[in-house]
């Protein structure tokens, strides 16, 4: 089963390397962009956008964490989802992780904390502001970047996820269609964990911490901006767990789109120039201007 399984991954990482291909020649980068690629925070690598001719000013700043189901998924499927965050005003780095089963969730843990330190410490040379840095992330990337988020004041669950957390926390998260159950008694629950957690993980130190309702990681985490729609596969997902914010009273906001077929999991990284997709964006920066 296990061989079977990972044959099953590494398939549909080849089908989404694919279908990526065909999507890059529908779209355009749009003007007023300028991107840099693939600076490295470690062996990995991490891509930079800033708006064209504010290079003499200081901006807040976004930290991008792509989807994937944890699986599949590259920062260059982001690339267009990224830019349109630039053109609102932010330097938005765009990070690379490790995906599963060529790793446990701790290495993409502790991945996305190493790239969120660097960053933080690196921005000078692209002229970001340390105080104002905001992550945004989708599906499986919403799943790291929440738990990531909760260990910088969480230090006993980041001691039992293996991970160094950063020694900052984001102002505020963006968080859409997020992928934020792991082990529930699903499609995604029912063949996942041994591969996040390892075998034998119910009895491990990460044991209380793999429910993303618990109140040690719920109460640790910045203000929230939920994104989700009625034809989002995971759509349940978000309504459980902002009520999980709710009853720990975290500063959340979410915008929950109705019928429409076309509005599919992740729909504004995925299809980044609908009219919904820029709704999305610039509910989510209005958001984010409060913190």
């Amino acid at each position: 089963m296990s061989n079977f399984m990972k044959k099953n991954f590494y398939k549909q990482r080849e089908y989404f390397e694919k279908s990526a291909a065909v999507r890059d020649k529908k779209f355009s980068f749009p003007d007023g962009v300028v991107e840099s690629r693939d600076i490295p925070y470690i062996a990995d690598g991490q891509k930079e956008h800033r708006p064209q001719g504010k290079e003499n000013e200081t901006l807040p700043v976004i930290i991008n964490i792509h989807g994937g189901g944890l699986l599949i998924g590259n920062k260059e499927f982001n690339r267009y989802f990224c830019a349109r965050l630039c053109l609102l005003g932010y330097v938005v780095f765009s990070v690379e992780y490790r995906l599963v089963p060529d790793c446990s969730v701790y290495d993409q843990f502790s991945d996305v904390s190493t790239a969120m330190t660097f960053i933080r410490d690196n921005l000078s040379p692209y002229g970001g502001n340390p105080d104002k840095i905001y992550g945004v992330a989708d599906s499986g990337g919403a799943y790291l970047l929440t738990n990531v988020a909760a260990m910088t004041k969480n230090k006993k669950f980041a001691k039992a996820a293996h991970t160094k957390a950063p020694d900052f926390s984001p102002n505020a998260l963006g968080l859409i269609s997020g992928m934020f159950y792991t082990t529930r008694f699903d499609k995604i629950g029912l063949f996942l964990p041994s591969y996040l957690y390892g075998k034998g993980y119910k009895k491990k130190a990460i044991a209380p911490y793999v429910n993303i309702e618990n109140p040690e990681i719920v109460s640790a985490l910045p203000p929230c901006f939920l994104v989700t729609s009625h034809s989002d596969n995971l759509e349940h997902y978000t309504v459980k767990f902002e009520k999980a914010l709710k009853a720990n009273r975290v500063s959340h906001k979410l915008l929950r789109f109705g019928k429409n077929k076309k509005l599919t999991h992740a729909f504004s990284v995925f299809e980044p120039f609908y009219e919904e997709s820029t709704k999305t964006l610039k509910s989510m920066h209005e958001y984010f201007q409060s913190f």
